[in-house]
Formats: structure tokens, sequence, C-alpha cells
């Protein structure tokens, strides 16, 4: 079943979860605790599809619950897609749906090679899913998120990230363990000149501009590891998924010096537009337009998400991703044989000859991060989407408002896919890539404090679900909801 199909099956479930949690949080002594979980317990069962038994072997139970996914939505979706959901309507019908509940369980525990225990797990266990988009400078804050989960004691399964997502996502990925100083101490030794340089360099895999970015240069040490090797993406103690965008041949409707060229007397040592930036941006907004209708240009790329490009450095896999087309050239032109072989291989089987900025084809990457948990890569196949963005169109930010839009369409398109979206509103400018310290933590409290009221929703979407007793157990508990 590909992406859409699957989505459209379980985003009635996703909808009235959400909405039951809401109610709840909004009245948090209207339910007891085994009343709350036993709904949840049976919208997140009709949700199944496929399950991952104890010796890896992936089942698909879908058409065993299909009868049971039906009388679950016909019973508390009226209920709970209401905008106000009657919450003890949707008790009401709780012991039917249990009982149903535990028949079907039975069922699926007798026909398929799957333990009670495993399709529980499956069940009541969700992965916590970060997806961070690109840009520029007003991604810092996206450290700030991060450093709010972790005080929420939650525990990313998956994260990913476009542009300046990626480059803070690949932090997090680096230990299961979040230290928000390492975070810090990393931006206090950026300078213009370790991570910017204006110089002629030969290009390869990357477009050409006129700014050339030295992110091994500048964060390469962070990234080492013990024996001296470059950190790939099966070093990261998180999974992690990077978007790029692939550029055909078709795209590159103009040679390469016109692009290594673009904004050059628009650039100096420190400032990106030195002269009119309400000018620049509509160069640059013509050029992405370029791209973004001429046919075939553009392929989606992610890195991390399989065999080939797990062995990427990750520092490459950003660096390329945060490569604005006509500003900023990222590039491997190192002595490398490793890395450009994996890449010619990458260029040959996705029909691709350059690699660019993430965000004109995927700015909030949701859909891939789905998919990526939906695959059974993590094991379970029960992701919550977190989806952060720092580039949603203000009216403020006048300048920027034609960019945003050009993006805006890949990011509603993904949109679905998360099952909650946070826009952030106080955030630096784009184009304050190499910020002092002081205004990345600024930065960072600017997030943390918008997505603060946001956090009590997120953390009961994750917590691990009671499991499901049997009749006779629940009985004997004083929880004889649905007993036969």
């Amino acid at each position: 079943m590909d992406a859409p199909d699957l989505l459209a099956r379980r985003a009635p479930f996703d909808r009235m979860e959400a909405g039951l949690v809401r109610a709840h949080l909004s009245a948090p002594d209207q339910l007891a605790p085994a009343l709350l979980d036993g709904l949840r317990f049976v919208l997140s069962m009709s949700r199944l599809g496929t399950v991952r038994n104890d010796r890896g072997e992936d089942l698909d139970i879908s058409d065993a619950l299909a009868r049971f996914r039906w009388r679950v939505g016909g019973r508390l979706g009226p209920i709970l897609e209401q905008e106000r959901p009657d919450l003890w309507a949707a008790v009401r019908e709780l012991p039917t749906l249990l009982k149903a509940a535990r028949t079907v369980r039975a069922q699926v525990v007798q026909q398929f090679d799957v333990s009670p225990e495993v399709l529980g797990a499956e069940v009541c266990e969700r992965q916590l899913v970060i997806v961070s988009g690109g840009g520029g400078g007003s991604g810092y804050g996206f450290a700030g998120a991060f450093r709010l989960i972790h005080r929420h004691n939650l525990q990313p399964s998956l994260l990913a990230g476009t542009s300046m997502g990626s480059l803070i996502s690949m932090f997090r990925a680096r230990h299961r363990q979040f230290d928000a100083a390492k975070m810090v101490a990393a931006a206090r030794q950026l300078s213009w000149p370790t991570v910017f340089r204006v110089l002629e360099m030969e290009s390869r895999y990357g477009i050409p501009a006129t700014l050339r970015l030295y992110l091994r240069t500048a964060l390469g040490g962070l990234f080492t590891l013990p024996d001296g090797r470059m950190s790939t993406f099966r070093d990261l103690e998180i999974p992690l998924l990077v978007c790029v965008t692939g550029v055909t041949v078709d795209g590159l409707r103009h040679d390469l010096g016109y692009y290594e060229h673009f904004l050059d007397d628009a650039v100096r040592p420190g400032v990106v537009f030195r002269h009119s930036k309400l000018q620049r941006l509509t160069s640059i907004l013509s050029l992405w337009t370029e791209f973004l209708t001429t046919p075939n240009a553009i392929r989606e790329i992610i890195f991390g998400g399989d065999e080939l490009t797990m062995d990427t450095d990750v520092l490459d896999a950003a660096g390329f991703s945060s490569a604005v087309t006509g500003v900023i050239h990222y590039d491997v032109i190192r002595d490398d044989p490793r890395m450009r072989r994996l890449l010619d291989r990458l260029y040959a089987e996705k029909g691709i000859t350059r690699l660019t900025e993430g965000g004109l084809v995927n700015n909030v990457p949701a859909r891939p991060a789905w998919e990526h948990a939906m695959s059974g890569k993590l094991g379970r196949r029960n992701p919550f989407v977190l989806a952060l963005d720092c580039f949603a169109p203000l009216k403020r930010s006048f300048a920027w408002y034609p960019l945003q839009q050009v993006v805006r369409p890949n990011v509603n398109a993904n949109l679905p896919y998360a099952h909650h979206y946070f826009a952030m509103r106080r955030r630096l400018s784009p184009v304050n890539l190499v910020p002092p310290v002081e205004q990345v933590v600024q930065a960072m409290d600017w997030t943390a404090d918008e997505l603060s009221p946001d956090m009590p929703f997120v953390a009961e979407m994750c917590r691990t679900l009671a499991p499901l007793p049997d009749a006779q157990a629940a009985a004997v508990r004083g929880v004889a909801l649905g007993d036969s």
C-alpha cells in the first residue's frame, strides 16, 4: 500500500485520538486513566496494518482487523471528530469496543505467528519522530525545541531535517543522551571565516555559488570518531534522515558559471546581502522558480533512508542540504574515494547531476519521516510525527514572504503526515547564518517558550498506554469494561 492510501486508512483514527487527548487535557478530571487508555487502545489498534513478530518477520494483519476498524470508526468517529467531543458518549461505547478488541486480538494471535506481547507493544508504544525544516538562521531555535522535549523526558526515535534543520538534527542524533551545552559550545566556536569563504573552487557534485560552505573545517572535529573516521549515518545513536534536492540535467538551464557568480556583488565576509535585500531575494526567487517550474528538474533525495546513503558522511549530507542555490556552494572535492564512489552511484541510480538545498523539494520533510517509520525501520510502526517549521510565512517578514510562498506547496503536501505542526514566530533572520552565541541562546529560549504550551499534548500522545488485560484480569482489577 502506498503512502497516501495508508495515510487515508490511519488518519481518521489519528484525528480521533488527537481530539480525545485534547478534550482530556482541557478537563483532566473527567475521565479515569483506565477509561482514557481504553479508548486510546481501541483507536490505536484500529491503525494496525503490519506488525513485526519476535523473529523479525513482517506480517500484514490489516484484513483481519477490517471489521473491527469499521466498527470503531462508526461508533467513535461521530463523537470524537466533533470540535468538542462528548467524552462520556465515547465511554458508553467502550464496553462493546473493548470486547471486540479482545476478540480480534485473540483471532490475530491464533491466525498469525505473533505473540500477544508483540501485538500489545505495537498498539501501546509510540515512537516520537521530530522533523525540523529549513530556513537558514531562523532554524537555530530548533535547539531550544530539543532541549524542551528532553526536559519532558521524551526520547526521539527518528529525526529528519532539511537545510538548517538537518544541521541542528545531526547534533541531536549523535547521542541518545541530550546535552544542550554541547550545542551551545559548538555555536560558540563558529565564525564566518571558518564556515564560509569567497573564493574560486572546483565544482563536482554541488551547484557553484558565491559563498563556499566549509562545514568539515568548522565542525569536523565534533563528528570525528575515535578511530579517525568521520561519522556516517550508521554511527549516529538516533536514526537521522536528511532531505536534499537532486537536480537533473534538465534542471540546469544555465552554465555553471552563471550560478557561481550569481550574487558576487551582494556578498562580503560576514554579510550575505550587501545591497538591497529585497532586490537580491527577488533574484533568488526567480532562480528557485526556474527549478520548480521546469519539468523533471528536481528530485527528492533522502540521505540515511537506505543502505547506500547510510554510509554517507553526515556532514556531507547536511552540507548539500544547506547549500542554498545561488548563494551557498557545498561540495566534495577532497581526496575521498569512498564518498566519491558513493555519490557517483547515487547520481547514476537517481538520474541526477547535482545536489542542492533540500528546501526546494521538501522544506519540512514529514512525509519521508512518516514513510520511514511505517516501513518498519524503527521496529514498531506507531509514530507520532512532530513537525517544526522555522520558515512559515509571517506578516512582519514581508521581504521573505515570496520565498516562503515558493516552498509552501511542498510544506503543505507534507502536513497531513505530521501529527502536530509547530511554526516558530520569534526567530532570527534567515541570513543570520553565523550569529553570536548570545543570539543562539536567545533563539533557543524563544522557541522553547513558544512550544511549551504544546508540550502537554505532545507528551500525552507519546505516552505508553496501559496494556489491555483479558476480561478475567480486568474483572479482578475492578476494570470490567467489555467483559464477556
